[in-house]
């Protein structure tokens, strides 16, 4: 390769690694805690503070990202559409900026690292219908914490 490729190639990387961030306006979709029982969390995007279509929180702010490890685990709890079972657990990583990340292989990485095999960046959608699910663990309830949209622009690393 020539070193006006590699210059190109460089190049278009920075570019994508910066329209990341930008494709949300610079924000990315933070999630909350709604409860526990049983040693099962209800988390989801709650209205007003959380904004699934062009995200609610500045890509520059440090909160943990929910990590999910589905292992098909059957609902302990009734479940609808919009109220989930994402089949697994769930755990918070310690706080990153939501623009560490160009990618979201690189998000689904880090959970990996914090969490072992298996763990990987939850979505807005892990339990169907979106907007909130229920998963085993008994995570911290006064943050809120980065999740990810896979249909929309409201990721800090689309």
């Amino acid at each position: 390769m020539d070193v006006r490729a590699i210059r190109i190639a460089a190049a278009a990387a920075l570019i994508m690694v910066a329209f990341s961030a930008a494709a949300a306006g610079g924000k990315g979709v933070t999630w909350r805690k709604a409860g526990n029982a049983n040693g099962v969390d209800h988390v989801g995007c709650f209205s007003p503070e959380c904004d699934a279509y062009q995200g609610d929180t500045e890509c520059s702010v440090r909160l943990p990202m929910l990590c999910l490890k589905q292992d098909g685990s059957p609902a302990p709890v009734p479940t609808d559409y919009y109220n989930g079972w994402a089949k697994g657990n769930i755990a918070l990583s310690r706080a990153v900026r939501g623009d560490s990340f160009a990618t979201r292989a690189q998000a689904d990485a880090f959970c990996r690292a914090e969490f072992g095999p298996g763990y990987r960046l939850a979505t807005h959608h892990d339990g169907d219908g979106g907007w909130s699910w229920r998963a085993y663990g008994n995570i911290d309830a006064t943050t809120r914490f980065w999740v990810t949209v896979v249909d929309q622009p409201s990721s800090c690393w689309n």
